[in-house]
């Protein structure tokens, strides 16, 4: 397996295999994240390309005989009161399912986490589903720690 940097010739196959299969696996827990119903793919591919272009965002993927997973990684500021500097946000993270629990989410994360502290990011947050113990083990296995809980209200 090998972890690297997205190409922009792979954006169509990096939607198609893993960006919408986790979407719909997420959407499976929580209705917050279905999709929507026509204009998905088109609508995804234009998201994910002005992702790629942005310098503040990386995607790495794992690669083993095609994609395997992926991690997106953001630079974000912080506002100026307060007495930290930038951080970085773990936007997503997919492993397909025959190939869970050999390790390559951690190998993601850790990508992803060297990126942001050579971006000068000090702290690395991500959210994850209330009900996905199994992601919430792996983040904890990886010393991530709950600072704050988001809490949603449907309108």
């Amino acid at each position: 397996m090998r972890i690297r940097r997205l190409r922009g010739t792979e954006l169509v196959q990096f939607v198609d295999e893993l960006w919408l299969p986790f979407a719909r696996e997420m959407a499976t827990m929580d209705d917050f994240d279905t999709l929507a119903d026509s204009g998905v793919r088109v609508n995804v591919l234009s998201y994910v390309k002005d992702r790629f272009s942005d310098a503040d965002i990386a995607t790495f993927v794992a690669e083993d005989d095609g994609l395997i997973g992926y991690v997106s990684v953001e630079k974000r500021a912080s506002p100026p009161v307060f007495a930290r500097g930038p951080r970085g946000y773990i936007d997503g993270l997919f492993v397909r399912r025959g190939r869970r629990r050999e390790g390559i989410a951690s190998a993601l994360l850790e990508r992803a986490e060297a990126w942001a502290r050579r971006l000068g990011c000090e702290f690395v947050s991500l959210d994850v589903h209330a009900d996905n113990h199994v992601a919430q083990s792996l983040y904890r296995r990886d010393d991530y720690v709950t600072k704050r809980h988001r809490m949603t209200k449907r309108l």
